[in-house]
């Protein structure tokens, strides 16, 4: 059985294998030849497509299909969003289509890779993705057919790739900005082991709205845009993607515009429009350098990993940061897939002489409350930086201890950062130990088990007795029924074997007009305004959640209004 490394990236995924030659990035697809100059071989782009005969595409073909398309499924991960929607209003789980594209990562990998077995895998995720996100990922790959024998960070998968080529270099910072989010995360490599010292990073900006920007110069020079049909604006995406990569090699490029026209758009001009989007990266290298009380002049290399990191301004600002020359001899496209790889040979015992470890990126604990200001606070079980696998447990008592039953969250956070921020995985009402007796402390001691693939296990048992009350994992998606799990699975599998879905895995949505707009509203603007610009949004969107049938049309409407000046996201 051979173990894969799989880099499952928001626009582009890769699929690696190390053998005792190296590493080898094996061609699962092949870039048409206007993208093929740029480093797109074998590369893979995330994305899968539905034509109106129910035949499905993935990869470049799909890319290229102007109907029926789902992409940036990854960015949707780490969202309460459950549904993806194409542009014809069509929805599927979001799992689904994920594990779909699971599913012919591997098939690709058999077919057009040469691996006759690829069985298990080694799957990266960004840095400072939270539980939901982790557990999504491998939740898909494992309906895929697909063992994972872990999740490791995508910052790490790149130390390890760099480290193949330069084992001299001692402490690293990655800088990892691809189509979704920006990571960034200072490693130590001792003796072949890598551990994550820091990391920070921005979870919602990547090449995808490095592209909504260079669009708004076109729609802002080129009028009537607006009015361009479906089959239009997916060539006019796709040429703006493009042209932003030929900015990358000269200072000057021409979009050709559906209907005959052109634009000529300078870097100088895509330089100041993304200048603030520039700014913001500057934040996590500082953060990461501030926590461990260094300066760059400490950091043995800089390694530059993601598509986004081509954009000559990027380098240069990160050159400037740290005062280093980032390698030319990384391929930021396939770095992480290799490293990944890297991962696999070492988990599967192919690769002896290295080690590494997985560690844990957001504490893990629980709610209290402190009697004292009647506040809840925060309470660690696993601290964060731990390495993994990790098990911890604590014992807790209720407040008035003649209650019935306790709420228990399982919260994720960073109770050390200066601003600290906090998720609420899961919760549970757990029902006390009755009868009880006087004497009773009435407590329960809560376990945590935190595997190396990122599952966290909860266990809750009576302190008195030792009986257990509780025991569940931390799981998401819209499919908790186990059976509708399977059933999924089946339907991926199915659908990616045939090649056609044929209507199967659908959701019927009442009013897609309306989903598809709050989905653009929450996962494409949302996170790029500031609190003040997002208000009016937040507010159009909760109004027509709620509103009648009646009042419907009206709501969206208000909407759409609110969402006009930031087309150019979306």
């Amino acid at each position: 059985m051979t173990a894969i490394g799989i880099d499952f990236g928001t626009t582009n995924s890769v699929v690696s294998v190390h053998s005792s030659t190296g590493v080898e990035v094996l061609p699962i697809d092949s870039a048409p030849v206007e993208w093929s100059p740029y480093g797109f071989d074998n590369v893979f782009p995330s994305v899968m497509s539905t034509d109106k005969n129910g035949q499905i595409s993935f990869g470049w073909k799909a890319k290229n299909s102007s109907e029926g398309k789902f992409e940036a499924v990854k960015r949707m991960f780490a969202t309460q969003l459950d549904l993806a929607l194409n542009e014809e209003g069509d929805a599927l789980a979001v799992e689904e289509v994920a594990t779909m594209l699971f599913a012919e990562l591997k098939n690709r990998t058999i077919s057009m890779g040469g691996i006759s077995d690829p069985n298990s895998a080694v799957i990266t995720v960004p840095a400072n993705s939270k539980g939901r996100a982790r557990h999504r990922t491998k939740l898909c790959a494992g309906m895929a057919g697909l063992e994972v024998l872990a999740l490791i960070n995508e910052p790490t998968a790149a130390a390890m790739a760099y480290a193949q080529r330069h084992p001299e270099a001692k402490q690293l910072l990655v800088f990892d900005w691809g189509g979704g989010t920006l990571d960034v995360t200072v490693l130590q490599s001792i003796d072949g082991i890598f551990i994550e010292k820091t990391s920070s990073g921005i979870s919602h900006l990547g090449g995808l709205d490095f592209d909504s920007r260079l669009e708004k110069i076109i729609r802002d020079s080129v009028p009537d845009l607006e009015s361009l049909t479906s089959e239009d604006r997916h060539l006019l995406k796709l040429e703006v993607e493009l042209a932003k990569i030929r900015l990358s090699e000269s200072e000057a490029t021409t979009l050709e515009i559906p209907g005959g026209r052109s634009q000529r758009v300078t870097r100088s001009q895509f330089e100041k429009e993304i200048e603030p989007l520039l700014e913001s990266s500057r934040e996590p290298i500082l953060r990461c350098l501030e926590e461990l009380e260094i300066n760059a002049g400490l950091l043995d290399a800089v390694v530059l990993v993601g598509g986004t990191c081509k954009i000559p301004a990027v380098r240069s600002l990160v050159r400037d940061m740290t005062q280093l020359e980032p390698d030319p001899d990384i391929n930021p496209m396939t770095a992480i897939g290799e490293g990944a790889a890297i991962a696999a040979a070492i988990l599967s015992g192919s690769l002896e002489d290295s080690d590494f470890f997985v560690s844990l990126e957001h504490a893990l604990g629980t709610y209290v409350l402190d009697v004292n200001t009647e506040e809840q606070k925060f309470s660690t079980l696993i601290p964060k930086g731990h390495a993994l696998p990790a098990k911890a447990s604590g014992n807790f008592f209720p407040v008035h201890r003649e209650t019935e039953g306790v709420t228990v969250e399982v919260v994720e956070g960073d109770p050390g950062a200066s601003n600290p921020d906090f998720t609420t995985l899961k919760e549970w009402y757990i029902p006390l130990q009755e009868p009880y007796s006087e004497d009773s402390d009435r407590g329960l001691s809560l376990l945590y088990e935190y595997d190396v693939d990122g599952i966290l296990n909860v266990t809750v048992t009576d302190i008195d007795t030792g009986n257990l009350l509780f025991e569940d994992d931390v799981s998401y998606g819209v499919a908790t029924d186990k059976l509708e799990l399977k059933k999924m699975s089946d339907r991926a599998k199915d659908a990616v074997a045939t090649g056609t879905t044929e209507g199967k895995g659908k959701i019927e949505v009442s009013d897609p007009e309306s989903l598809k707009l709050i989905t653009q509203a929450r996962m494409k603007v949302i996170p790029f305004l500031d609190a003040s610009e997002a208000a009016p949004i937040e507010k159009a969107i909760t109004d027509l959640e709620e509103c009648t049938e009646a009042e419907r049309p009206k709501c969206r409407e208000v909407l759409k209004k609110q969402l006009s000046p930031f087309s150019y996201l979306f």
